[in-house]
């Protein structure tokens, strides 16, 4: 005969079955939330500090040496690590990043990251830029939308608290509007403005060529070359457009634009649209 073991649920005597649950981990924060709050942060650090350093050298004027401005400038730097790194560990964050709602913590969301790893990783925000801001955009591949300072640092970012839909929607939207103006900053930055400069310097070079063409045109039609740029006008078929692309390529201020003819010679003389009123010409022979 055997005996059954039961519990008696009514019997005080009866053993406890213990449950143990884990903590919900964290969801890791969007991209544009953590660039709010970089923007955020780089602004109450760097603008201050920059107005400061403006009215330093201004004060100063040529007495400053270039040691001096050179140690402002690592000075400012260096405030700006040290207060990502202190307000970035043991539980503590930045302003920004406690206005949007996020926290830097350990790569496994276990706990928040001591001093030396978040030092390691306000120093990798400056490596993450020196790679041409390559190390930024690896959070775009990485499944825990991890920058390259999030490696130095074996951190990720996380959200601290629940939102409502149109809150996370606001802060997507702001953080998508920072993050394209910065990269047309960028584009400006490193030649987007000079490429379009130079651009406009030789779309006016190529529009002397085809008013040079209307001279040779005008040339065969009555035997000479003219100085009359209202006579070329009339040669283009297109007078009305062709005064528009004048005005669209050309500066047409007083004596910006002028043909000059000497026998078989003539020489146009224009000055493009670029922000530097850069001359451009056209002679028919050397």
């Amino acid at each position: 005969m055997t005996t059954e073991n039961r519990i008696d649920i009514m019997n005080d005597a009866a053993p406890a079955v213990q449950t143990t649950q884990q903590p919900a981990l964290l969801p890791y924060a969007a991209i544009t939330e953590r660039f709010v709050a970089l923007i955020i942060d780089y602004g109450i650090i760097f603008l201050p500090l920059q107005l400061i350093i403006t009215l330093i050298c201004k004060m100063a004027g040529r007495s400053l040496e270039l040691w001096q401005l050179i140690a402002m400038l690592v000075g400012m730097n260096l405030i700006f690590i040290l207060y990502e790194a202190i307000f970035s560990c043991n539980g503590r964050v930045t302003l920004g990043k406690n206005l949007v709602g996020i926290a830097v913590v350990k790569k496994d969301r276990s706990a928040p990251i001591s001093f030396p790893r978040a030092l390691l990783r306000a120093i990798g925000y400056y490596v993450s830029a020196a790679l041409f801001f390559g190390g930024f955009v690896l959070a775009f591949v990485d499944d825990r939308k991890r920058a390259l300072h999030d490696f130095f640092g074996g951190s990720v970012v996380v959200q601290l608290r629940e939102r409502a839909a149109w809150e996370v929607w606001v802060i997507r939207a702001i953080g998508a509007i920072l993050l394209i103006c910065f990269v047309g900053g960028l584009y400006q930055s490193f030649g987007g403005r000079n490429w379009r400069e130079k651009q406009k310097v030789d779309e006016a070079r190529d529009f002397l060529q085809k008013i040079a063409l209307l001279e040779e045109g005008h040339r065969l039609r009555y035997g000479y070359y003219t100085n009359d740029l209202r006579r070329l006008v009339l040669l283009s078929g297109d007078p009305v457009q062709f005064q528009r692309d004048i005005q669209k390529v050309l500066a047409t201020g007083k004596g910006t634009f002028k043909i000059g003819v000497k026998d078989e010679v003539y020489k146009i003389s224009a000055v493009a649209k670029d922000k530097d009123n850069t001359p451009v010409s056209f002679t028919n022979k050397i």
